[in-house]
């Protein structure tokens, strides 16, 4: 089980704040260009954000699996406040508990996807929205990361100019991007 935040249970308005507020990112198109150092297999983009109200210095960090790109996070940091994510979207993955009291243990189970942010008490609570309970609606938004992190967008108040969606490029334009499991390049050809 994980431990609570102790900086989010001490100091939960300025959590509420970070997350009910504007914030701005330095850029409308995020381009997956690096590879995550320990996981060679993903593809990773951080981007500066600025909140409207908090001086402090705020990170969006997207990941996308290579060879999956259904499976990716969408993640934001305030690394003066504390060394974790304090609001996440999983689109794959295993599923989180919400331990809390009193609450019944099937209702615990959270599968992916879900976005994560904390309660008062520090505690990591995963949950759904409208949309990610809606089959059709999340069959969407999973076959799309632009369409995703717009919906992200709304969830934590993030955008572009105050109002604009954020654009997710997962595979840069110095790389062809195939589908290694549906794309052949050689599919058709006749070798003598």
């Amino acid at each position: 089980m994980e431990k609570p935040i102790k900086e989010i249970r001490e100091n939960y308005s300025k959590y509420e704040e970070l997350l009910g507020k504007t914030k701005n990112s330095s850029t409308p198109t995020i381009t997956l260009d690096e590879v995550k150092g320990n996981h060679q297999n993903t593809r990773v983009k951080k981007v500066e954000v600025a909140h409207t109200s908090i001086p402090e210095k705020l990170e969006l960090i997207v990941e996308s699996k290579i060879e999956n790109k259904k499976d990716f996070k969408f993640k934001l940091r305030a690394p003066e406040y504390t060394g974790i994510p304090f609001f996440r979207f999983d689109s794959d993955g295993v599923a989180h508990y919400n331990r809390i009291p009193d609450l019944e243990l099937p209702k615990q189970k959270i599968d992916t996807p879900h976005f994560h942010k904390f309660d008062s008490e520090g505690r990591n609570i995963a949950y759904k929205t409208e949309a990610l309970e809606k089959a059709t609606e999340c069959d969407a938004l999973l076959n799309d990361i632009s369409l995703c992190m717009a919906h992200y967008c709304d969830e934590s108040k993030t955008y572009y100019n105050n109002e604009n969606y954020l654009e997710i490029i997962q595979t840069p334009p110095t790389e062809l991007d195939f589908d290694s499991n549906k794309d052949n390049p050689t599919e058709g050809v006749e070798y003598d």
